[in-house]
């Protein structure tokens, strides 16, 4: 990295502003599909009718320390709170409570769970966490995703996880506990994207003989989707996993989800054939990927441009509270356009904010991709990402305030030139574990 590159980033992370100007919030037959009977039907005929296998795309190179970080605060203070208390309350009912050996006292079951030379889930990757008991047997998330993958898939089932390097080999033999026969595959985050990060006097921080640099956020791995050897992805995250017992409903939703690409894609294949804007609007109020305000201004040359670009089918839940990112209409320099966009990128204006609490639901990252255009060429994926669309970070480490930018985020910015469809999904598909006790919802248990 050069001093250019230093340079860009300080006065993206201090000079410019990354904020997204919301429209409004998308919702029920205004950006959001909601099917009916008939409608999932076709969808899902769709699926069954399908002549490729999908892959699956799971990020999952995050480590475990937040699921614990209300122990590792008891650790260092040696205060109680509710959620401790709920922890050893509930402990029995953890799928990992067989493996902790010694239950005397509570710095004995944080000290096998934490320590590095016992447990170390503090340190290990999400995904090698036990999350489930199916039948006696103790499954981690990365084995549940492959055994629902199988489930779903039946045969030609490929599996791409996104991993911390020095991990594959721990990983890859926890996989092969339960499937043989199924194709994984494994990359990492480029170090190269790596951020610089900056001190209160705009300086970059030293950190023995070089730059403080921070891994660049969920972005960064959108050049490793872009080098899937596959066209039709599912994208998910490694904590969003459900017991296997309750895999139908996912696998239904699935299904009406790649179904619902295909018929876009079909749909917009027959109508270049004989393009009108007449019929564009018709496919328009059925898929409800354009704002009106784009239909009021298009032109056949922008329809060529749409046929043009990657396709993806979002499934989106009712916002019940959960922190993180959700589907709006956003203007951007005049263009009104479809985007999931997160907290972080929102400006605090009581405007903004006020769409922010009328929104109506969440982004799951509960997605299907296609990588080709609809006539099945392929794309790189980076030519569709909106670079201004990055985000800047704030955090502390070891009492230094530092800022950096994390690069546009890979269903946020990374996706902001692709066709885009939402559709409404039930809430049971989404129980994402972002602290140890989730692994205790109804989600998580036979």
């Amino acid at each position: 990295m050069s001093t250019e590159d230093i340079l860009l980033q300080k006065s993206q992370v201090f000079d410019n502003e990354c904020r997204v100007v919301l429209d409004s919030a998308c919702t029920i037959g205004d950006g959001i599909i909601r099917f009916n009977n008939k409608e999932r039907q076709r969808a899902y005929r769709a699926f069954r009718e399908l002549d490729i296998s999908p892959s699956f795309f799971i990020p999952a190179s995050g480590s475990g320390s937040r699921m614990f970080n209300f122990l590792y605060e008891w650790i260092e203070l040696g205060k109680d709170t509710d959620v401790v208390s709920a922890f050893f309350n509930q402990f029995d009912l953890f799928p990992f409570a067989s493996l902790v050996k010694s239950r005397k006292h509570r710095a004995n079951i944080i000290h096998e769970l934490l320590s590095e030379s016992e447990l170390n889930y503090g340190e290990i990757p999400k995904g090698l966490i036990p999350f489930h008991v199916d039948n006696g047997k103790i499954y981690t998330a990365f084995q549940e995703h492959v055994r629902q993958a199988k489930l779903f898939l039946k045969n030609d089932v490929n599996v791409h996880f996104t991993i911390q390097k020095e991990f594959e080999n721990r990983i890859l033999q926890n996989i092969k506990q339960v499937s043989k026969d199924v194709k994984c595959s494994f990359s990492y985050q480029n170090r190269d994207s790596d951020a610089y990060c900056f001190d209160i006097n705009k300086d970059p921080i030293v950190n023995g003989d070089s730059f403080l640099r921070r891994p660049a956020g969920h972005g960064a791995i959108l050049s490793n989707l872009n080098e899937i050897d596959s066209d039709l992805i599912l994208i998910k995250n490694i904590d969003n996993i459900q017991h296997i017992t309750k895999a139908n409903l996912t696998e239904d939703i699935w299904g009406i989800l790649i179904g619902t690409l295909k018929n876009f894609q079909e749909d917009i294949l027959n109508l270049s054939k004989s393009y009108t804007l007449d019929g564009l609007i018709s496919l328009n109020s059925r898929y409800q990927f354009l704002s009106k305000q784009q239909i009021n201004n298009f032109t056949e040359s922008k329809f060529n441009h749409l046929k043009r670009r990657p396709t993806r089918v979002c499934g989106m839940v009712k916002n019940e509270g959960a922190p993180g990112g959700g589907p709006f209409w956003v203007n951007n320099k005049n263009n009104i356009t479809k985007q999931i966009v997160e907290d972080i990128q929102i400006s605090k204006s009581n405007q903004q904010q006020e769409i922010l609490r009328n929104s109506s639901h969440f982004n799951p990252v509960f997605m299907v991709v296609c990588k080709t255009d609809i006539e099945g060429n392929k794309l790189n994926l980076l030519d569709f990402r909106d670079d201004s669309k990055y985000f800047v970070v704030e955090k502390t480490n070891k009492d230094i305030k530092m800022k950096y930018r994390e690069l546009p985020g890979l269903w946020n910015g990374g996706m902001s030139d692709w066709n885009t469809i939402f559709v409404e999904i039930p809430s049971q598909v989404f129980s994402p574990v972002k602290t140890v006790l989730g692994l205790n919802n109804i989600a998580h248990k036979a």
